[in-house]
């Protein structure tokens, strides 16, 4: 597909329109005021909620509209940028795309700039339904340690045009980038392209967007979408839809001729790439990679005692971040340093405290019905589960093992909490609490010690919080006032 820009001069004077003024389309909209266009901004909010982050670029803003997404805000449009969280099927953005206007992301759009710009960098991209940001921050922190400029950014920390912003106007030195990345994001790109990718897991997610798992699984592979035969590949070989999403590099052999390089990781088999030997994490290479690469692989090996961080969803983090790091010569003696001291990021599997031999552990994060399963897995028995939330359309019924062997009451709240015990309360005492603090205050009451009190809701937090964060905090301040 053809380049959109292939100079930075094209952008002067180029009307571009940004759909969405939050935190990605600020930074986008700062980043192309550099390089004179004359930007469109539109949002949903009222026009004085966004006036904060267009006061250092008002001089470029040529129009705003405000309120919704009229379909006169791209009337003058050269090139549409929208943010992660609009869907491209909003009508008003069908039209341009009918129109013939190029619609892009801005994760596309910081690309076509970056590779102006620095096109040596080389992007280590990272996709999944969980453990996103548990992998990107390992990456990050392998290479970092490995003494390599690296920069995190995407889903995480900082938008990508932020990066690239820091790069052309304050000269930031920066060798590699590592982005992690949504559905979302992915559903914007055009030729973008990673050296190293990776998709951790699919699981049904956000089908309140998606039509089914299967245009889910088709936004989630857009990540290989333009790979060649230099680049690299990460699967997990224990998931049956990032499997079926192999069925997409048939366009990338037609399109290239040459497919990735592609590893797998593995707790069930030997395979390929990275996979569980008893207690130890192996590694089995190619044979067609650089030497190096080879080299250090086969003489890696991580003990599972060793890891700082626990649960089998965390063995595969490690897996894949590991894969992902060897990809760019990342020394093997550096990712054994990193994963005895990485602790972990908040709201993802966080020990809270231990409270008359009580264990509490804050999942907040765990916003759908695979990342519940693959929490309970981490436990023997004795787990006293507080869930719910605002349902994404996931089926509970897929829990229904591990609750029968691993829960011993079920604690519901917010929206879903009905569809939760419809689906598993005739299997553990389920109890309804009208908020997070009752939630709370009726799991220490059912609690004996040796058990766990774990929040893993499987659903967004939008019914009753700000997000997953705000969520996993109040968890965490309720538990530590106890």
């Amino acid at each position: 597909m053809q380049r959109l820009i292939k100079d930075l001069s094209e952008l002067n004077n180029k009307v571009i329109a940004i759909v969405g003024v939050g935190k990605s389309g600020s930074a986008l909209a700062k980043l192309l005021s550099l390089f004179g266009a004359k930007l469109i901004l539109n949002d949903k909010k009222p026009k004085e909620e966004i006036e904060e982050h267009i006061k250092s670029i008002s001089q470029s803003v040529y129009k705003i509209y405000c309120g919704d997404h009229p379909p006169e805000a791209f009337e003058e449009a050269q090139i549409v940028v929208v943010s992660p969280g609009i869907p491209l099927s909003t009508p008003s953005i069908v039209s341009a795309i009918y129109k013939g206007i190029p619609v892009i992301g801005e994760i596309e759009m910081s690309w076509e700039i970056l590779k102006i710009i620095k096109p040596e960098i080389k992007i280590i991209g990272i996709t999944g339904s969980n453990g996103k940001s548990t992998t990107s921050t390992l990456v990050y922190e392998f290479l970092k340690k490995d003494d390599k400029r690296v920069a995190l950014a995407g889903n995480i920390g900082f938008p990508f045009a932020e990066v690239v912003y820091e790069i052309y106007n304050n000269g930031a030195q920066i060798d590699y980038l590592v982005l992690e990345l949504s559905s979302f994001q992915l559903e914007g790109i055009k030729n973008f392209k990673v050296h190293s990718a990776s998709i951790l897991n699919i699981t049904a997610d956000h089908m309140d967007r998606y039509s089914g798992i299967k245009e889910y699984i088709e936004a989630k592979s857009k990540i290989f979408q333009n790979q060649d035969g230099d680049d690299y590949l990460v699967l997990n070989m224990d998931d049956k839809n990032t499997l079926s999403a192999i069925e997409g590099l048939r366009n990338v052999y037609l399109k290239r001729g040459k497919l990735p390089h592609i590893f797998y990781f593995s707790r069930k088999q030997k395979v390929y790439g990275a996979f569980l030997d008893e207690n130890f994490v192996k590694f089995n290479p190619r044979e067609e990679i650089q030497q190096e690469i080879i080299k250090e692989m086969e003489n890696t090996v991580l003990p599972i005692d060793s890891f700082k961080i626990k649960g089998v969803h965390n063995i595969e983090n490690i897996m894949a971040a590991s894969l992902l790091a060897f990809s760019v010569g990342c020394k093997g003696e550096t990712i054994k340093k990193v994963v005895k001291e990485f602790p972990g990021l908040p709201h993802r599997m966080e020990f809270i405290r231990n409270l008359n031999g009580v264990v509490y552990i804050n999942d907040s994060k765990g916003t759908n019905v695979d990342a519940v399963a693959k929490s309970l897995e981490s436990f023997s028995n004795n787990v006293i589960l507080i869930a719910g939330g605002r349902d994404k359309d996931g089926d509970f019924t897929e829990l229904r093992d591990l609750v029968k062997s691993k829960v011993k009451a079920l604690i519901l709240i917010g929206e879903a909490s009905q569809k939760i015990a419809n689906a598993l309360g005739d299997l553990v005492s389920h109890y309804f609490e009208k908020d997070l603090k009752s939630a709370v205050f009726r799991a220490k009451e059912l609690a004996k010690e040796g058990d766990i009190v774990l929040l893993s809701p499987g659903c967004a937090s939008f019914d009753m919080f700000k997000n997953f964060e705000h969520r996993g905090e109040v968890f965490r301040e309720i538990v530590n006032s106890l």
